[in-house]
């Protein structure tokens, strides 16, 4: 996979300096999850006025789910492997565009979290990317520390699931040893995955 280019690498830096507003406190608040208005900030989001202004347009309309929520998948900016999946509702949407660091929100823990702010593996935004539709977004990131998973491996994605096999699934590891060690990093904190 290496040798994967952005296309559009460095030129989301200069939109992420003119939206950058300052520093956010690096702590988990909790938001309650609402249907988002669209309206309230026409120069970041537009209304949804057409399917020709969605798809063919070039302002940024969002689709939230009923939920809040808008999908996100995380990339290497580099390699182009794949990081992450994670949701965003308005706020972490626009939180990321005003600083240029990922932002996300957690189905977990019901919070805003602003990914690195417990670990210090921030993830700084190279390019952001809507759909056709404009209800999924994609980053291509530069991690500090170079991992994103907080099981401590590089990529959430670090087992693969066979196929075409009768039986039992076994998985198998596709990274042999963790960047961190999640129990030094993150203390006595509740682990986010739930049964």
């Amino acid at each position: 996979m290496g040798g994967w280019t952005c296309p559009c690498a460095g030129s989301l830096e200069g939109a992420m300096q003119r939206f950058y507003i300052g520093g956010y406190a690096q702590q988990i608040r909790r938001t309650p999850l609402a249907a988002p208005d669209t309206n309230n900030d026409p120069s970041i989001f537009s209304p949804r006025t057409s399917i020709e202004q969605v798809e063919e347009g070039d302002v940024l309309a969002p689709k939230f789910g009923a939920d809040g929520l808008i999908p996100v998948v995380t990339t290497d900016a580099k390699s182009g492997e794949v990081l992450m999946h994670g949701y965003m509702n308005e706020e972490a949407l626009r939180r990321t565009m005003e600083t240029g660091q990922a932002h996300y929100y957690s189905r977990s823990r019901q919070a805003l979290w602003h990914k690195g702010a417990s670990s210090g593996l921030f993830q700084h935004l190279v390019e952001m990317r809507i759909d056709d539709d404009q209800d999924a977004v994609w980053l291509a990131v530069r991690v500090d520390g170079g991992a994103s998973c907080h099981v401590g491996y590089r990529s959430c994605f670090y087992r693969t699931v066979p196929f075409g096999k009768p039986g039992p699934v076994k998985l198998t590891f596709t990274e042999s040893e963790k960047v961190f060690d999640p129990k030094e990093v993150y203390g006595d904190a509740p682990n986010p995955t739930k049964l």
